[in-house]
C-alpha cells in the first residue's frame, strides 16, 4: 500500500520531512548491485530483512531506534543529553537532569565469550546512577543478570565517592543505582503479566521495617505494549515507546501530530539513507548480533528445559519406586491370602471325607436295622424309630455335604479372584 492511500495530501509534507523524499525502488536495487561488496552483505539477508532495507532507503518506512547504531546516535547524552532527560522523565514520572555522562567503557560484563556493555551510563542532578540497557531479545534470568548490572554499578560508585571522601566516607554519602531495560521482546516472566508493560521493582521487608534499599530496577517490555497501545499516545511515556515501536509512515504521523519534538529524530534516522552501503553493513552486524544473542538464549533455554527434565526424571524414578513397593507389599498380602486359601481347602476336604464316613456308616447302620426288622417282628416299631432317627442322621450330614460344596464353590470364586489380581 503506498503512503497516498493511507496518509491525507495535507499530512505528506510532514512525512516527507521524517522520511525524506521518495527514491523509486529500481535506483536502490540498482545502487546495491552496483557495489559488490555491499550486495553480498546484501543477499545474505532474508526476503522479509531485504524488504525493509528497500523500504527504508527509498523512503516509504523508518527504521526502529531499536537498532543498536541508532539508537546510540539518536539518545548518545554527551550529544544530546536533553532527549536522555525527556525519556528518562518520562520513565521516571518527574523531571530529571543529568550532571555527568560516565564511560561505557567502565561497565564489561563477560557473558559467554560476549561483552554486555550498557548502552547509556548517566548521573543525574540528585546524584543518583542511572542505566539504560536495550535489548532486542529479552535474556532468561533476566532477575540475576539485574543484580550484576547493579553491583557493578553500585562498586563503580562506591570506589569514586570512597577516593573522593577519603577518610570522611560514609555509605550515607551513597546514591541510588537505577537500571532501565528496555526489551522488544519480553522473556517469559514478563509475557506472563501481560497486559501489564512496565515492571518496576519495589524492595520491602515483611516485618514492615523501613530499611532504605538504594538499588532499583524497572523493565518496559515493548512487545505487550505495542499490542495493548495501538493507537493511544496519552503520555510521554506512551510517546517514547511509540517511538521505539512504530515504522510504518501513518504511525509515524500519528505520533509527530500529537508530539512533533521527535522530527529531529526521525530527520536524524532518515540522514542514514544517503549511505546505502552503510546501512545495510549496520543492519548486518545488527542481525549478526541477534544471531549471536538468539544462540545463547536458545542455550541457556535448553539448559533450563534440560535442568527441568531432570528433576521430572528424578520424581517419576521415585514415584516408580515407590509403586515397585506397593506392589510387592500387594504380592505378599496375596500369597498369604492364597495360603490360607489353601489350608481352608484342605480343611473343607477333610471335612468332606468325614461326611462322606459318616454317611457311610449311616447307611451300614440303616441296613443292619431293616436286617433286624425282617427277623424279628417284635422289633419292628424299635427299628422304624431307629431308621427314623437314622434318616434325620442322613439329612443331617446331607445338609453338611452341601455346605461343604457351597465352601468349595465359594473357595473357586476367591481362587479366580487372586489368579486376575496377580496378572494385574
Amino acid at each position: 500500500m503506498s503512503i497516498n492511500h493511507v496518509i491525507d495530501q495535507s499530512d505528506q509534507k510532514l512525512i516527507e520531512q521524517a522520511l525524506g523524499k521518495r527514491i523509486s525502488r529500481d535506483k536502490i536495487i540498482s545502487d546495491i548491485n552496483g557495489d559488490p561488496d555491499t550486495k553480498v552483505i546484501f543477499d545474505t539477508f532474508s526476503p522479509e530483512d531485504q524488504e525493509k532495507i528497500i523500504a527504508f532507503l527509498a523512503g516509504e518506512r523508518t527504521l526502529q531506534i531499536l537498532c543498536d547504531s541508532f539508537f546510540k546516535k539518536i539518545l548518545d547524552p554527551g550529544v544530546t543529553p536533553e532527549r536522555v532527560e525527556s525519556l528518562l522523565s518520562a520513565i521516571y514520572g518527574e523531571k530529571v537532569e543529568i550532571v555527568e555522562v560516565l564511560p561505557k567503557e567502565g561497565i564489561v560484563i563477560s557473558d559467554g565469550g560476549s561483552q554486555v556493555i550498557m548502552d547509556i551510563i548517566v548521573r543525574l542532578s540528585d546524584g543518583s546512577y542511572t542505566t539504560v540497557e536495550m535489548q532486542r531479545l529479552g535474556y532468561l534470568f533476566p532477575g540475576e543478570r539485574t543484580s550484576c548490572y547493579l553491583s557493578d554499578m553500585m562498586m563503580r560508585q562506591y570506589q569514586k565517592v570512597r577516593s573522593n571522601k577519603g577518610k570522611n566516607f560514609s555509605y550515607k554519602d551513597l546514591n541510588n543505582v537505577n537500571l532501565i531495560v528496555i526489551m522488544e521482546e519480553s522473556s517469559k516472566e514478563f509475557l506472563a503479566v501481560a497486559p501489564e508493560y512496565i515492571h518496576r521493582r519495589e524492595t520491602s521487608f515483611d516485618s514492615g521495617a523501613k530499611v532504605k534499599s538504594l538499588e532499583n530496577v524497572t523493565y518496559i517490555s515493548l512487545d505487550t505494549f505495542k499490542e495493548k497501545n495501538q493507537n493511544e499516545i496519552g503520555t510521554e511515556l506512551d510517546a517514547w515507546l511509540t517511538f521505539f515501536t512504530v515504522e510504518k509512515p501513518e504511525d509515524v504521523l500519528r505520533l509527530l501530530s500529537s508530539h512533533p519534538e521527535f522530527l529531529p529524530m526521525y530527520k536524524e534516522i532518515t540522514g542514514f539513507r544517503k549511505e546505502p552501503a552503510e546501512v545495510i553493513g549496520m543492519f548486518s552486524e545488527e542481525l549478526r548480533i541477534m544471531d549471536r544473542n538468539t544462540t545463547k538464549y536458545m542455550i541457556d533455554e535448553l539448559h533450563e528445559q534440560v535442568e527441568a527434565a531432570k528433576q521430572e526424571l528424578e520424581t517419576a524414578q521415585q514415584q516408580v519406586e515407590a509403586a515397585q513397593q506397593e506392589l510387592e507389599t500387594a504380592q505378599q498380602q496375596v500369597e498369604a491370602a492364597q495360603q490360607e486359601l489353601e489350608t481352608a481347602q484342605q480343611q473343607v476336604e477333610a471335612a468332606k471325607q468325614e461326611a462322606e464316613a459318616a454317611k457311610q456308616e449311616a447307611e451300614a447302620a440303616k441296613q443292619e436295622a431293616e436286617a433286624a426288622t425282617n427277623e424279628n417282628i417284635d422289633l419292628k416299631k424299635e427299628s422304624v424309630e431307629k431308621d427314623q432317627t437314622i434318616n434325620k442322621q442322613i439329612q443331617t450330614i446331607d445338609l453338611q455335604v452341601q455346605t461343604i460344596e457351597d465352601q468349595e464353590k465359594t473357595i473357586e470364586i476367591l481362587r479366580k479372584q487372586l489368579a486376575e489380581q496377580q496378572k494385574k
